[in-house]
C-alpha cells in the first residue's frame, strides 16, 4: 500500500500530469466515457492531502481542455452533424440531443452551463449547437464561462474531500471520487427537474399566448372578409358604370321617330 501511495505521489508531481488532464478534458467533449472529472477530483484531493500537484494548474488545465473540447465538438457538429454518433441516436443519448435542441432554442446560456452535469449532456449540446448553426460567437463565450465553473466545481469537491484524510492519500482520492459521483447524480437530478419545469412553463406560456391571440386573429379574419366583400361590390359597381354610360349615350327609338317626323316639314 505504501508503494502505491508513493507511486501516486510521484505521478501527481510530474511535469506532464497537467497535459494528461488537458487531453482527457478535451476528448471528453465528444467521447463522454473518458473520466476527465474523476481525474481532476483525484488530483485535487491529492493536492489537499500532500500539496502536489498545484491545484491552480489542475484547474487551469481542466478549464482549457474542456473549453477546447467544447469548441472541437461544436466544429464536428457543424461539419458532420450529431447523427454520425451511434450513442446519440438511441436511449439517453437521443434524449440528451432532444433536450439540447429545446434548451438552445429557449434558454441557451442556462443550458450550456448545466448540460455538462447530465450524462451525454455535454457531448449532445456541443454537437447539436454546431449542427443547428448556433452562433459560434455566442457559443464560445458561454462555453468559456461554463467550463470555468465546471473546473472550479470539480477541484473544490476533490480538495474538500481530500482535506478529511490527509494521512491516507489513496483513501482521500477514493472518497473524493465517490463523493463526486454522488454529487453528480444529485446535480443531474436537480438540473433535469429544473429543465422540465422550465419546459412546462414555456409550453404554458405559448399556449396562453395562442389563446389570447385567437380573438384578435378571428377579428382580423372577419375584417379581411369584409374588405374582400367591399372590394367585390366596388368591382361590380365599376363594371356596371360603363354599361350605364353607354346606355345614356345611345339614342332612343323615340328620338329617332321624332327626327323622322320633323324631317318632311
Amino acid at each position: 500500500m505504501t508503494a502505491i501511495q508513493d507511486w501516486v505521489l510521484a505521478a501527481g508531481d510530474t511535469w506532464w500530469v497537467q497535459f494528461v488532464v488537458f487531453g482527457l478534458c478535451t476528448v471528453d467533449a465528444f467521447f463522454p466515457t473518458v473520466p476527465s472529472e474523476s481525474v481532476i477530483v483525484a488530483l485535487s484531493s491529492l493536492w489537499a492531502s500532500s500539496s502536489v500537484p498545484p491545484i491552480w494548474l489542475t484547474a487551469l488545465a481542466g478549464w482549457g481542455g474542456a473549453f477546447a473540447g467544447d469548441n472541437i465538438a461544436y466544429l464536428i457538429g457543424r461539419t458532420v452533424g450529431w447523427e454520425r454518433f451511434g450513442f446519440l441516436r438511441r436511449g439517453r443519448g437521443l434524449a440528451a440531443v432532444q433536450a439540447a435542441e429545446r434548451g438552445l432554442d429557449r434558454r441557451a446560456l442556462l443550458f450550456l452551463m448545466t448540460a455538462r452535469y447530465i450524462p451525454f449532456g455535454r457531448t449532445a449540446v456541443n454537437l447539436t449547437a454546431g449542427a443547428v448553426r448556433y452562433p459560434w460567437r455566442r457559443f464560445w463565450r458561454r462555453s468559456l464561462a461554463a467550463t470555468f465553473v465546471w473546473s472550479a466545481y470539480s477541484c473544490a469537491i476533490g480538495a474538500i474531500a481530500g482535506s478529511w484524510f490527509e494521512d491516507n492519500h489513496l483513501l482521500a482520492i477514493t472518497v473524493a471520487v465517490v463523493i463526486a459521483v454522488v454529487v453528480a447524480l444529485i446535480v443531474e437530478r436537480l438540473v433535469s427537474l429544473l429543465n422540465n419545469r422550465l419546459d412546462r412553463r414555456h409550453d404554458r406560456a405559448v399556449e396562453t399566448s395562442g389563446q389570447a391571440d385567437a380573438p384578435e386573429q378571428a377579428a382580423a379574419a372577419v375584417r379581411a372578409d369584409s374588405e374582400d366583400e367591399c372590394a367585390d361590390v366596388d368591382s361590380d359597381d365599376a363594371q356596371a358604370e360603363p354599361s350605364r354610360s353607354v346606355e345614356r349615350d345611345l339614342p332612343t327609338d323615340e328620338g329617332h321617330d321624332g327626327r323622322r317626323a320633323a324631317s318632311p316639314t
